[in-house]
């Protein structure tokens, strides 16, 4: 199993963070340091040939009030499917209130040179994940259940090339549920869109007899599971690879 991480940009003090405007570039570049290059929601690359091909991409979105639109906290770095396309699917029913919006823009303490988030903001998160079609893990910073203090998490299954919810914690089954709905949403195992990487990554350890290097491939889970083998001496990482793509082979033809 590959532990898939919450993405936690290290914002820095006195710099202008911004969805427009002059702090737009310094809000993008943290961002895509935080993701290692890749999209938050499905990990695909978006550091193609030294261009950035990430967008901006507001958790809470941003049409339910102008305080959200440029709040560092509520946004993250997604490819333009994920942004476009799966994030906005079902937005409106997810809307917050009038009476929502209005106590988030009294109390709230965001702004462009916030570095972390503020109260009132979780708390809309909350509110946002508890409503119809919001059970996403929002990122930057994930989702947290403040019951049961369980992270919400997932995992790749290596052998069977599926995410799936963490085996870290013992979730209850809304919380599985709530993790699968939002695996589901980014079509992480639809046959049309889940990863081939992983698969790429091993057939080319194998033809080659080496481990190549980190950012090579097009999805967060080769890099996670380089780093992994790392440190291992260079016979064995082969070995585990090998043994890897036969277990694979196996499961395929089953």
């Amino acid at each position: 199993m590959l532990d898939i991480p919450n993405f936690v940009p290290e914002y820095k003090k006195d710099t202008l963070y911004s969805y427009e405007g002059k702090g737009k570039d310094n809000l993008k570049e943290v961002l895509t340091e935080a993701s290692k290059g890749y999209c938050m929601y499905c990990y695909t690359k978006i550091l193609v040939d030294r261009k950035n091909f990430g967008e901006l991409e507001h958790s809470v979105e941003k049409f339910n009030c102008d305080k959200l639109k440029n709040c560092p906290s509520n946004i993250s770095i997604a490819c333009s499917k994920c942004n476009g396309s799966f994030k906005k699917k079902g937005e409106k029913s997810r809307a917050l209130t009038v009476d929502e919006v209005k106590d988030f823009e009294v109390f709230s303490e965001c702004g462009v040179t916030c570095i972390e988030s503020c109260n009132k903001y979780n708390e809309v998160r909350k509110i946002y994940t508890e409503k119809k079609g919001g059970e996403i893990i929002l990122q930057p910073f994930g989702i947290e259940n403040k019951i049961t203090g369980n992270k919400y998490l997932i995992q790749y299954d290596l052998l069977n090339q599926r995410f799936i919810p963490s085996n870290i914690y013992h979730y209850r089954d809304e919380e599985k549920q709530f993790i699968e709905k939002h695996i589901n949403r980014f079509n992480l195992n639809d046959s049309k869109y889940r990863t081939k990487e992983f698969s790429k990554f091993l057939e080319d350890v194998i033809e080659y007899k080496a481990i190549p290097k980190k950012n090579r491939y097009c999805n967060l889970v080769v890099d996670l599971f380089i780093e992994k083998i790392r440190e291992f001496p260079k016979e064995k990482s082969l070995k585990i690879c090998e043994v890897i793509y036969t277990q694979i082979l196996i499961k395929s033809k089953n």
